[in-house]
């Protein structure tokens, strides 16, 4: 009975051990650098309120995103790594965004717009730079919040 207990306790000292040790990796290095294919970047889908606009702005609104979100997944799909993630799958632009600028020289363009995109319950950001007509970076993300479902 005694070498029994004995070999549980090792086990529970063990565990504790290694426990101990994941714990403190997840926090000097950081989960999304501890846990391979976890990400930090979040986001949340809020639609703005329709309250008190006509059928006609409401109307021209919808048309001016579907205008600008076509002209960005056009651009963006050239880039192989969207048609990559793109290619045969459904998908909706769930938003724009303009990014907020970097320093950059007087005389340089910094038109960095984020496209965001829902494909087969997965979401991605694509930072595009409009002007120059080329994808900067794609990156998975994690949703949250009631317009995730769209």
């Amino acid at each position: 009975m005694d070498a029994k207990l004995r070999r549980r306790l090792a086990l529970l000292s063990i565990l504790l051990i290694v426990g101990v040790i994941a714990g403190a990796a997840i926090i000097v290095l950081g989960a999304d650098k501890a846990m391979p294919g976890s990400s930090n970047a979040y986001f949340s889908v809020v639609k703005p309120s329709q309250t008190g606009k006509s059928s006609d702005q409401i109307t021209l609104q919808q048309a001016q995103f579907d205008q600008r979100a076509n002209n960005l997944t056009t651009i963006a799909i050239k880039d192989n790594r969207v048609s990559s993630i793109l290619a045969g799958k459904n998908y909706t632009v769930l938003a724009i965004a303009v990014l907020a600028p970097s320093p950059a020289p007087a005389n340089s363009s910094n038109d960095t717009t984020g496209l965001v995109v829902k494909v087969e319950g997965l979401f991605y950001m694509i930072n595009i730079d409009a002007p120059n007509e080329k994808v900067i970076s794609v990156e998975q993300l994690t949703c949250y919040g009631s317009g995730c479902n769209a």
